[in-house]
């Protein structure tokens, strides 16, 4: 789907087949955060979301993998987060301003979703604002979401009165209706 507006246009990407396989920045740098499918357990339903971004001169990129399973799936797939991954323990403040955050929250929540922000020792592909990865869980719908972003012009996410979150950064950067 392509879209337009006075501030820049959008076009996404939903194919599955066509998940971390496209030869371009985001695909490459996100399989070392991002799951392969092949290594995901037996799911009841997958949806991919590919997102580009392009704003006059800056564009960004995002993918969004979600993954529902059945209730015994789920919780060991979500219990195993924590041995696979490393989440942020705090918010990250820009190291030239300390007026301007990185990444203005750890940890936060859309509906029924809790996200989780992979702290930048995971991978060489994690330089924040400017690529990222983001998991989320959801007790209700037994569903784990894999975010990746990236935008190499990005400077700061927020200010230091925090005038813009990260559950409303993932609104707008990743189309995908939490």
């Amino acid at each position: 789907m392509f879209v337009c507006s006075s501030v820049g246009c959008s076009n996404s990407n939903s194919n599955i087949k066509e998940y971390l396989s496209r030869d371009n920045k985001i695909d490459s740098k996100a399989k070392d955060v991002m799951p392969s499918l092949e290594s995901l357990p037996e799911y009841e339903d997958i949806k991919y979301v590919s997102t580009h971004r392009s704003m006059v001169l800056f564009e960004s990129d995002s993918i969004a993998l979600i993954v529902n399973y059945d209730d015994d799936t789920y919780e060991n797939e979500k219990n195993k987060l924590d041995d696979d991954y490393v989440f942020l323990k705090k918010e990250v403040k820009s190291k030239f301003d300390e007026t301007k955050y990185y990444i203005t929250e750890n940890e936060f929540s859309i509906n029924s979703y809790k996200f989780r922000v992979i702290d930048d020792t995971q991978s060489s592909n994690i330089e924040y604002p400017k690529s990222f990865g983001i998991i989320g869980t959801s007790d209700e719908k037994n569903s784990i979401a894999y975010l990746y972003f990236y935008d190499f012009d990005l400077d700061y996410i927020g200010k230091e009165d925090k005038d813009f979150s990260m559950a409303n950064f993932v609104k707008e950067y990743f189309k995908y209706d939490f």
